[in-house]
């Protein structure tokens, strides 16, 4: 910790799929980004309403697995898909600090429509400001190219948590 300061690093959607599902392309950058935060004692948070997308995407990527010749999954699969999904939130829960949302985040959102008019983004964006984030960590191009705050890649993150004397 710098100066005894605990950083608080708002997490993005795409860095929790990529932890999460096998063969992403950032998937072994993300792991390592998490471990690394978790290691060091980062408070780690995440807008609540990702939670859904996180399930949903976790969900959907296993049954396009599982799915066979016939195109369909079986019920005992669906089952244990939704439980992994359900794992997924569980854990991403136990990892990180789910930051509520409110009127104010979505009308928040919307005066940034001159910066950035993707509304999931702006959603992240008064999500990072609602919790006062020291950090926002994605793989998203749009996110990193109009910050709002100070926001990187997972490989950057970890260089600047391990250089800080964590």
């Amino acid at each position: 910790m710098v100066s005894g300061v605990r950083r608080t690093v708002l997490v993005d959607t795409n860095v929790w799929l990529d932890n999460y599902l096998p063969g992403r392309p950032h998937g072994e950058e993300s792991r390592r980004f998490l471990d690394t935060a978790v290691r060091l004692g980062v408070e780690l948070t995440y807008p609540a309403s990702i939670a859904k997308d996180v399930f949903y995407v976790v969900g959907n990527e296993y049954k396009r697995l599982v799915r066979g010749d016939e195109g369909r999954v079986a019920e005992a699969d669906a089952v244990a898909i939704r439980r992994i999904a359900w794992g997924v939130v569980d854990n991403m829960s136990e990892l990180a600090t789910p930051i509520g949302m409110d009127a104010s985040d979505l009308w928040l959102a919307s005066k940034w429509r001159g910066v950035d008019d993707d509304l999931e983004d702006n959603l992240v964006r008064a999500a990072a400001k609602r919790a006062k984030v020291d950090l926002v960590v994605t793989w998203d191009k749009g996110m990193l190219a109009k910050a709002l705050v100070p926001t990187v890649t997972p490989p950057v993150a970890i260089a600047q948590l391990e250089g800080e004397g964590y």
